[in-house]
C-alpha cells in the first residue's frame, strides 16, 4: 500500500481552514485511485507519474462546516492511503536476434551450392534434414548492440498462449516421455526383463499432450 504524506499544516492554515473535504482522484494514466483531504476540492499529485489530477468526486466531511474549528489537539500532518486496485497486464520484451540455419551441399561451386539452398528456403524444405542435404544448425545468436524494449498492456483477461507456447509445451512432454520410457526399460532390466506397466501407463497423457491430442481419445 502506497502512502502519500501530506504538508504540515501551520497554525495560520489551521485557521484558515474551517471546512474540509475528502476527495477522491483517479489517474487517467495509470488508473490509480487515491482519496485526499483538503480545505477545497482542489487538484493533487500522484508521486507515481507526478500528473496533476482534478478530483473526480469531492464531498464535505460529515461534522465540518464553516463554523467549525479544528480541534487543537489534532495532529498537524496526515497520512493518506492510496487504495492500489490490482489489475492485469501483459507484460512483453523484445530483442533482435539472428536467425542461422546451416546445411549441407554436395555441388561443384560455391554459387550452385547457395542457389540449391535458396531454392530449398523458397520451397520451404531447407530442414527437412535428408541426406542429400543434412541439417548443420537451426540457431539463434543475440545481435550486436541490440536493444531491449519492454511493454505493458492492461487486459480484461489474460489471452491463451499463442502457438510458440504450446510448441514448447509439446517439446517438453515429448522430452519427458522419451526419459520415461528409457528409465522404465532399465527399472525392466534391473527386475529381470519384466517391465510393469504402471510406469509405462503414466507416459501416455503426456504422448497425447505431445501429439496435441486430448488425453481422452486414449482408448486403451
Amino acid at each position: 500500500m502506497t502512502l502519500i504524506e501530506q504538508p504540515n499544516i501551520t497554525a495560520m492554515q489551521t485557521e484558515a481552514s474551517t471546512v474540509r473535504y475528502l476527495n477522491q482522484y483517479r489517474c487517467p494514466y495509470c488508473q490509480t485511485e487515491w482519496e485526499d483531504v483538503w480545505d477545497c476540492g482542489c487538484n493533487d499529485r500522484y508521486p507515481g507519474c507526478n500528473k496533476e489530477i482534478e478530483p473526480y468526486e469531492s464531498a464535505l466531511i460529515e461534522g465540518e462546516s464553516a463554523k467549525t474549528e479544528l480541534p487543537v489537539d489534532e495532529p498537524a500532518s496526515a497520512n493518506v492511503k492510496v487504495a492500489v486496485v490490482n489489475r492485469l497486464f501483459v507484460v512483453s520484451y523484445e530483442i533482435d536476434y539472428v536467425h542461422r540455419v546451416s546445411v549441407g551441399i554436395t555441388t561443384d561451386s560455391p554459387e550452385s551450392a547457395q542457389q540449391i539452398a535458396k531454392q530449398a528456403f523458397n520451397d520451404a524444405t531447407i530442414w527437412d534434414d535428408t541426406a542429400a542435404m543434412p541439417l548443420l544448425s537451426d540457431e539463434y545468436h543475440e545481435s550486436e548492440g541490440e536493444s531491449l524494449v519492454w511493454a505493458c498492456v492492461a487486459v480484461a483477461q489474460l489471452p491463451e498462449p499463442d502457438h510458440s507456447v504450446r510448441q514448447l509445451k509439446q517439446e517438453q512432454a515429448a522430452m519427458r516421455v522419451c526419459r520415461g520410457l528409457v528409465e522404465a526399460y532399465q527399472q525392466g532390466e534391473t527386475n529381470g526383463g519384466s517391465i510393469d506397466w504402471e510406469d509405462l501407463d503414466q507416459l501416455i497423457p503426456l504422448a497425447f499432450q505431445t501429439l496435441g491430442k486430448p488425453a481422452l481419445e486414449n482408448k486403451s
